[in-house]
Order: C-alpha cells, then sequence, then structure tokens
C-alpha cells in the first residue's frame, strides 16, 4: 500500500452515478484489494497500472480527511455517492480511519450518502451512520455460494460476514440496499430470493456482467467471463433468477438501481 497526497476528496459525479442524481463522489482510496475479478473499476483511465494487476496494489488517500473537513460544507443537502472506483471499506480502513474521519467531517452538513460496500467493517462506523438523516448503505452480495464467492472475488469478505452487517445496520434503523451486483452464477435462487426479501431492503439491484468488448468504461474481464461459462451461467440463468426476485422485491436493474436516499423532509412522509 502507498500513502498519497491528493487535491480534493469529493469529485464531480460522472457517467452512471451523476445520471442517477448523485452530485460528487468520494473515494478515500485508489484501488482495491478485494481484487474482484469482475470489478469494472479496473479498466478506469485513471488508475496508474494495467488492469491486470487490479487486486495487487491500494492508494490510501493520506490527507482526506482534512480535506473532507475543507470541503464539507459545500455538500450540505448534496447527493454523495461513496465509493465509486473503490471500496471505503478497504481491511486496511481498520487502522487508518479515513472513510470514518471523512464522515465525521460531513456530519454537520448532512448530504444525502450512499456508502456503497462488501466490507462488513462498515458497522463500526453505525454510530456515525445513525446520525445522517438521509443516507443509505449498499452492501454487495453477488450470489448465495460461498464457493462462487471465491472463484469471483478470492480476497473479499465471506457471505456470512455480509450478512451479518446487513442485519446490524438493519437493527440500528440504518437503510440498507442489497447489490446483487454483477450477478454471480446462483445455486438455489428460490431460497436466495427468499433471503433477501425478508431483510425488507430499501433497495434491490441486480446487474448482468459489462461488456464493452474491451473499449473504454465499464467492462468485465475475460477471465470472469471465462469462469461463468465454467459454472455454466449466461443470460438466461440471470433472467431467469431475476424473475424469481422480482416476484418478491421492487427490483431496479443495473444503472437504475444507483440513485440517492430521498431528503429528510421526504424521508418523514414515506
Amino acid at each position: 500500500m502507498d500513502l498519497i497526497d491528493a487535491k480534493s476528496i469529493f469529485s464531480p459525479a460522472t457517467g452512471f452515478i451523476a445520471r442517477g442524481g448523485f452530485d460528487f463522489t468520494c473515494n478515500p482510496y485508489l484501488g482495491c484489494t478485494f481484487g474482484c475479478t469482475y470489478c469494472y473499476a479496473a479498466f478506469l483511465p485513471q488508475n496508474p497500472r494495467p488492469a491486470g494487476d487490479w487486486g495487487r496494489w491500494l492508494m490510501a488517500k493520506r490527507n482526506a480527511v482534512e480535506l473532507a473537513h475543507k470541503r464539507a460544507s459545500k455538500l450540505a443537502g448534496r447527493a454523495v455517492y461513496m465509493s465509486s472506483v473503490t471500496d471505503p471499506y478497504q481491511p486496511v480502513e481498520r487502522s487508518l480511519m479515513l472513510s470514518r474521519g471523512i464522515l465525521e467531517a460531513l456530519l454537520p452538513h448532512q448530504p444525502r450518502l450512499v456508502v456503497q460496500t462488501r466490507g462488513p467493517l462498515v458497522v463500526r462506523d453505525i454510530d456515525l451512520l445513525t446520525r445522517l438523516a438521509s443516507t443509505r448503505v449498499n452492501v454487495s452480495i453477488p450470489t448465495d455460494s460461498e464457493a462462487v464467492r471465491v472463484r469471483f472475488e478470492p480476497k473479499a469478505p465471506p457471505l456470512d460476514r455480509r450478512w451479518a452487517a446487513v442485519e446490524e445496520l438493519a437493527a440500528a434503523g440504518v437503510p440498507v440496499g442489497i447489490c446483487v451486483t454483477p450477478t454471480l452464477p446462483v445455486e438455489d435462487p428460490e431460497q436466495f430470493a427468499d433471503r433477501i426479501a425478508a431483510m425488507n431492503p430499501a433497495v434491490v439491484v441486480t446487474q448482468d456482467f459489462h461488456n464493452a468488448g474491451g473499449k473504454f468504461g465499464a467492462d468485465t474481464a475475460t477471465a470472469a467471463w471465462e469462469t461463468r461459462r465454467e459454472l455454466h451461467w449466461g443470460a438466461g440463468e440471470y433472467a431467469r433468477f431475476v424473475g424469481v426476485l422480482q416476484t418478491r422485491v421492487t427490483l431496479y436493474e443495473g444503472e437504475a438501481g444507483f440513485f440517492p436516499p430521498p431528503p429528510p423532509d421526504r424521508l418523514s412522509s414515506l
């Protein structure tokens, strides 16, 4: 891991994040040590290393909290997505506490915040998240199979720890989204759909693999496509799972599922 000095910690939202209604993105880190084989972020031009090195490097913005305190007042009521090109709850976040420091800086100014993570460490910050009037934590749970998870996400947290985080967040009153994105092979669609619905999530999102043909933008690495074929999962299986899930929950597909929580005045009327 390298420590770097960043010029800014909040960037104007672009692409599907902007189209979803977000004003800014916030990335305390560059790169990711979870190393998911399908991750679209590996292909983004701001990465200083080749896509094939994804998961083997991480840069931490050591001045992130200082920058957040300087800028936070400008974000009052604005929609912020944390994070778009990394996971804000990397294992090293346990000691660096950059994401926690950013949340502390944001609290007095109350932005509309979505935290996107597959890191169960997010529950450490429940004391801060419950003090944000308009927030949601999106937890990535892309399959019901731990064996499948290991094939695609070998260094990411086990699924049972993510489910435990969802339960703890929900019990504390933090709105939770469940992101089955990208949707990996599923062993038992009915049971998986039942488990998702039982959590009564604020948002449920599914998404098939990206295919940009290796061109600029969101894409899925060849290795992930090959693994999916080995596991006999394709567009047909994905569509059948979506059909099952739609009978249990209100479902968003792809980009449509990434939008900020409503303002506090609307929350009180829901």
